[in-house]
């Protein structure tokens, strides 16, 4: 990520801020919709992401393209983020959708629902990983949008709360580029990121009890010095032990691993 676009993000998150006090899901679904229009129009992205382009012509094109369907908090907002300095106009598009994950989980912590919101991400990261089919046809250029959104509206109806919903249906929308499961995950790092928790990916053979799962998060936070949320997965081919991906960084303990290990040590 280029220094501008870096700076423009934090800039974005501080001039949200003062709105998070009366956001709500409303108010999140909106950024995502602007972000969506302007990742999917190119005139628009270069219009509004433009540093050279005349102030006085980004409100007028935002208030012309949006001002009937989002609220006027959504529009301002909206400005603010165009007037910044980003290095490529898909990274003004990206922030939409980033400050939309981000208000999304300042709500959810506001209601301290968060712990809710990052399983609830997780769970549907993992049905889509396992489903091959449905992997196919979110993934298939022929299907229309619409249909890849009600899709998994469907799929997922009456098992997510709200804020879930949303960023689940968001991650479809914006899976132009990348696997939905892909985007899900970018989702809940984003969302650990506000509780202020790094992701660990805990790989086992079989289930672990509430006992272990204290300890094991216990001794990883103290390892790196912060508060992790765990994502456990369940992986019989790994045999016993345990395997942990945290940052990009693997520990691998899985028995699997040992024998491969012991196997090379014999070669």
């Amino acid at each position: 990520m280029a220094s501008s676009t870096r700076q423009a993000l934090a800039a974005a998150k501080e001039a949200v801020a003062p709105l998070l006090k009366k956001a709500d899901i409303r108010f999140a679904e909106e950024l995502f919709t602007i972000g969506a229009a302007v990742a999917s129009s190119i005139q628009l992205r270069n219009l509004l992401s433009d540093p050279s382009g005349e102030a006085k012509s980004k409100p007028g094109a935002l208030e012309a393209v949006f001002g009937k369907s989002v609220s006027k908090d959504a529009v301002a907002f909206a400005n603010t983020l165009s007037g910044l300095r980003w290095s490529k106009g898909s990274d003004l598009a990206s922030a939409f959708e980033q400050v939309g994950v981000y208000v999304v989980a300042s709500i959810a912590s506001k209601a301290g629902t968060l712990d809710k919101l990052e399983n609830e991400l997780f769970a549907a990261r993992q049905v889509v990983d396992s489903d091959r089919e449905l992997q196919a046809a979110l993934s298939s250029r022929q299907a229309p949008l619409d249909s890849k959104v009600a899709l998994v509206a469907d799929l997922f109806k009456g098992k997510l709360g709200t804020d879930a919903s949303l960023l689940v249906r968001f991650a479809v929308v914006g899976s132009r580029h990348h696997k939905v499961s892909t985007v899900l995950e970018h989702f809940g790092k984003q969302v650990s990121e506000v509780a202020n928790r790094v992701v660990a990916t805990v790989t086992v053979a079989q289930p672990l009890s509430a006992a272990q799962l204290k300890r094991l998060e216990a001794t990883l936070s103290k390892n790196y010095g912060q508060a992790l949320n765990l994502n456990v997965e369940i992986d019989p081919s790994i045999l016993g032990g345990v395997k942990v991906q945290v940052s990009g960084e693997i520990i691998d303990g899985s028995v699997a691993n040992r024998l491969n290990q012991a196997k090379l040590q014999l070669a």
